[in-house]
């Protein structure tokens, strides 16, 4: 690896501007100092002697434990922004010294391989944790971008041909009195917005999206691979999130789908909710937004937030509401879909504390009628989704869903 391509990327002068106007008063003059003196270094194409970069190092670190004390002391919508931006920035600094370190290493190729390791690590903490620095907001995306391509060669391939897609459960029989969810091809904007978004009604819609790149190019895991496989990426390990052993884990994205997709785990694992196309934008080549999105309830037109949803069969969303609409689309594998109306809200058993009550206490799938008998009075709608077919779901409708098989969705949330 070339020293200089983190430092090569890196506009020295708008780094040096971020830590002049962004950054907290107690980490201002140590920071500001380190960039121009790693900014000497780069110009001069010279390699900065090694206790240098050992103390300059343990400098940024102790930058980033503090940021990370402030990160995790309260709400994370009330952390000040200055902190987030020198999370960002010392990142990037982190990142610049490392790849140094590892261009001076002579010690066996195993030390370097932990030391890429950890330079991928920490760019993607950075991405997750920090901010976009103003006047250089997807500097961290573009390094992580280069990084990743020169390392992916050391990874084992994968190709989704391993997996066993079971379509067995298809064909498993509708709940009680359940409705099926009504089905459109390539509906034309005005039947969409007269007949399923002002109605708020449930749809599934067939080939809007068979123009995607993703569909055939996902599947073959030597793709994903190549494009995030040293990524960090947070895993919910465990079947659903309302249980008391869930919780969530950071981990390479390669190791992900050795751990749980590839392999037979006693653990489940999901990359699920996560803003994966902020901090991997090439995957956005893949997909477009659907047109359909340009509908809004509201004179405020925002783009959507895009999630990806990507895991083994089996993994499991408990039956909850979204207070926006929601295009659920199907890139690879089967997922069963459970929906109530928004008037079944009482017979559905929300949950009263204020982190889950837009989830429901009762499983579908497992009715307990004992526990909750007016489970029985509420009027179910289901659908199986299979790869191209994109769900409709209206704000506040109850939803349960179930992958069948190794399953990889994006959702669009919107106004």
């Amino acid at each position: 690896m070339s020293c200089t391509i983190t430092a090569g990327l890196i506009p020295w002068d708008l780094m040096a501007e971020n830590a002049q106007n962004c950054l907290p008063v107690e980490m201002k003059v140590h920071l500001i100092t380190t960039v121009i003196k790693l900014n000497t270094f780069v110009e001069n194409e010279m390699k900065p002697p090694s206790k240098w970069l050992n103390d300059s190092l343990t400098l940024v670190d102790a930058c980033l434990d503090k940021t990370w004390e402030v990160l995790n002391s309260g709400h994370w919508r009330s952390v000040p922004l200055e902190y987030r931006y020198s999370y960002s920035l010392c990142t990037i600094l982190k990142v610049a010294l490392l790849e140094f370190q590892y261009d001076n290493n002579t010690k066996e190729s195993a030390e370097n391989t932990i030391l890429l390791k950890t330079i991928m690590e920490q760019i993607d903490k950075g991405i997750l944790l920090g901010a976009p620095l103003p006047n250089i907001p997807d500097l961290l995306q573009k390094i992580a971008s280069e990084l990743n391509n020169l390392t992916i060669h050391s990874l084992k391939s994968f190709n989704l041909e391993e997996l066993v897609i079971d379509t067995k459960n298809l064909c498993e029989s509708l709940l009680p009195g359940c409705s099926e969810v009504p089905q459109y091809v390539e509906p034309s904007m005005e039947l969409f917005y007269k007949d399923i978004f002002m109605p708020k009604v449930p749809a599934v819609l067939k080939d809007c999206i068979k123009h995607w790149k993703a569909l055939e190019q996902w599947k073959n895991l030597d793709y994903l691979v190549k494009v995030a496989g040293n990524r960090t990426v947070p895993i919910e390990i465990g079947s659903r999130y309302t249980d008391e052993s869930w919780t969530q884990q950071l981990i390479s994205f390669s190791e992900f789908l050795q751990k749980y997709v590839l392999k037979k785990s006693n653990q489940v694992g999901y990359l699920a909710q996560h803003q994966l196309f902020d901090q991997i934008p090439e995957l956005k080549d893949d997909f477009t937004i659907p047109e359909y999105c340009n509908f809004t309830d509201n004179d405020e037109v925002e783009q959507p937030d895009i999630n990806a949803w990507f895991g083994p069969g089996g993994t499991l969303s408990p039956l909850h509401f979204d207070p926006k609409n929601n295009f659920l689309c199907q890139v690879f594998g089967y997922k069963r879909v459970i929906l109530y109306h928004p008037d079944d809200s009482p017979n559905l058993y929300p949950y009263d504390s204020r982190l889950l009550n837009n989830t429901a206490q009762v499983d579908p799938l497992n009715p307990d009628y004992e526990k909750w008998p007016n489970l029985k009075r509420a009027k179910g709608f289901m659908i199986y989704l299979k790869p191209g077919d994109m769900l409709y779901i209206p704000p506040k409708w109850w939803h349960h869903v179930t992958s069948l098989s190794p399953s990889f969705s994006i959702s669009f949330w919107w106004n």
